[in-house]
C-alpha cells in the first residue's frame, strides 16, 4: 500500500501542476551563477530574501503553497531541504550522498536498509533535495555546513511517527530547529522573521492558544522556509525532484545531533 501511495504521488503533483500553469505561477527569472573552482559546478547566488512582514498573518503566503503541501501530504514520510546559493554537487558532498550509486525508492522500505535515498535537482538560485523515509534529514552540524559560506538551508520532515521537523541556518549559524516544532514550549526562541508564519500553527501544550485546524503545517514550513532561504518551492519543481534518481545516503543521522 505504501509504495502505491509513493508511486501515485506524481498523478497529484501533476495535478497541481495543471493548476499553478493556469494560474501563471511558474515564471521565475533564470538562475545567476558565480565563479567556482575549476571542474566545479558553478555555485549559485542567493537570491534576495522575502521580508517576513505580513499583512494578514501570512495566511496568503501559507496558502500559495497548499498545492505543494497537498503533493507531499499524499505519502506518509518525506524530507525536504531547500539551499540557496549552492549547487547541486556541493549539497550532495555534505549530505554525504554517493552520486555514483543509485538507489530503488522501493528497495528503502526493506527491513534491513540502512541508509536512505536523495533525489537533488538544481533550481533557481539554489537546490532542492527530497528523500523518502522522514528519518535521512541532516545533523544539525550539517545544516549549518550547507548554509555556510553565505548560503541558507532550510528542512522540513514529516515521518510515520508524525515529527514534523522545521529547522534552518544561515551564513552557518543555525537560526531555529525543532523535532516537532509546532509544540514548543517557547516561542520566543523563534526568529522574528519566521513569527508570524508559525504562530499559525503554534499549538501551546498548556491550552493557552486556539490554533486554526485548517491551516497546514507543511504548507507553513514551506513558507517559512521561502522567507530564510528565498527559495520558492513549487509544483513544477516538486515534479521535476519526483521524477529525478534517488542516490545512497546515510539514514538516522538527525536524531544523533540533537545533544549540542
Amino acid at each position: 500500500m505504501k509504495r502505491d501511495v509513493i508511486a501515485g504521488v506524481v498523478a497529484v503533483v501533476v495535478a497541481a501542476v495543471a493548476t499553478a500553469v493556469a494560474a501563471g505561477i511558474f515564471d521565475r527569472p533564470d538562475r545567476p551563477d558565480r565563479p567556482s573552482a575549476a571542474g566545479e559546478e558553478p555555485a549559485m547566488t542567493p537570491p534576495e530574501r522575502l521580508s517576513p512582514s505580513f499583512s494578514d498573518g501570512g495566511n496568503a503566503r501559507v496558502a500559495s503553497f497548499q498545492g505543494v503541501a497537498d503533493a507531499l501530504r499524499a505519502v506518509e514520510s518525506f524530507t525536504v531541504l531547500v539551499v540557496a546559493g549552492a549547487s547541486r554537487d556541493e549539497v550532495a558532498r555534505i549530505l554525504r550522498v554517493d552520486l555514483s550509486r543509485p538507489v530503488r525508492v522501493d528497495d528503502l522500505w526493506d527491513e534491513d536498509v540502512d541508509h536512505t535515498g536523495w533525489a537533488l535537482i538544481d533550481v533557481a538560485g539554489g537546490v532542492l533535495a527530497v528523500e523518502p523515509s522522514g528519518y535521512g534529514d541532516p545533523a544539525l552540524d550539517t545544516l549549518r555546513e550547507l548554509s555556510a559560506d553565505g548560503r541558507a538551508a532550510a528542512v522540513l520532515r514529516d515521518n510515520i511517527q508524525a515529527h514534523e521537523r522545521f529547522g534552518a541556518a544561515r551564513d552557518g549559524e543555525l537560526l531555529f530547529d525543532d523535532d516537532e516544532f509546532m509544540y514548543i514550549e517557547d516561542p520566543a526562541v523563534v526568529p522574528a522573521e519566521l513569527r508570524d508564519l508559525f504562530d499559525l500553527v503554534w499549538d501551546d501544550l498548556e491550552g493557552e492558544t486556539d490554533v486554526d485546524a485548517v491551516v497546514d503545517s507543511t504548507a507553513v514550513s514551506l513558507a517559512m522556509a521561502e522567507v530564510v532561504t528565498g527559495l520558492t518551492v513549487t509544483a513544477a519543481d516538486l515534479t521535476a525532484v519526483s521524477e529525478a534518481p534517488y542516490f545512497w545516503g546515510p539514514s538516522l543521522v538527525y536524531a544523533g545531533s540533537l545533544d549540542e
